[in-house]
């Protein structure tokens, strides 16, 4: 996918936001594999593929969410050919683990999965959305129930964020390759609402998402 140094600092930038919060417990990547962190920093895996990725907790600290890489099987995209991965979910305790979704090629951009990326849960637990490539220049949100369901398509985005809390909890912050009308691009991020609805703009960096969520998810 395009702008990956932007994508790179933006998840930087929210696995830092998540573990500034006061919940101990933290989950990590170590060679491939799933690891909890309990608040006494001791650790303990919970996949053993070698091949998982981009895990995130659950707001109430019971359920995971993460990628699982396949980079034996690939899809064609707009952005190119890309891993057909899939996403999973399991109890903190390494118990349940369910598959949600895997990567599939589809005749719309919009219905194309893969290199599936930056799961993160909605504020209530019921909701899981992530990102996918899909157009030359943007990839695409999509969703589905963390029970499992059919997935669906939410807006055109690179990045993803979910507001935890505050007067838009559950709203998206989605970073979107827009143009000017005289011409040229840019690439700003957006408040959008999980219907996909464009509400308004956060700004053009990361520090305009830090006064967003300083201002508006107390």
């Amino acid at each position: 996918m395009k702008n990956f140094p932007q994508q790179l600092a933006f998840s930087v930038y929210v696995t830092y936001l998540l573990t500034s919060t006061a919940y101990a417990t933290t989950v990590s990547v170590d060679r491939g594999n799933i690891m909890v962190v309990d608040n006494n920093g001791f650790a303990r895996q919970l996949t053993t593929t070698g091949l998982d990725a981009s895990p995130a907790l659950s707001s109430d600290k019971r359920r995971v969410v993460f990628v699982r890489r396949t980079p034996q099987k690939k899809v064609i995209t707009g952005a190119g050919e890309a891993t057909a991965d899939q996403l999973w979910t399991v109890n903190l305790d390494g118990t349940s683990p369910h598959m949600l979704v895997e990567g599939h090629e589809g005749n719309d951009p919009k219905r194309t999965l893969a290199a599936l990326d930056t799961p993160m849960f909605s504020p209530d637990g019921r909701t899981v959305y992530f990102t996918s490539a899909a157009w030359a220049t943007s990839g695409a949100i999509h969703a589905i129930a963390a029970a499992g369901g059919k997935e669906r398509f939410v807006t055109d985005g690179n990045t993803l964020m979910v507001v935890p809390s505050g007067q838009y909890a559950g709203s998206l912050i989605v970073n979107k390759h827009k143009y000017w009308l005289a011409g040229g691009s840019y690439n700003w991020f957006w408040l959008v609402t999980p219907n996909g609805e464009e509400k308004g703009t956060v700004g053009p960096d990361e520090n305009s998402i830090a006064a967003f969520m300083d201002m508006y998810a107390k």
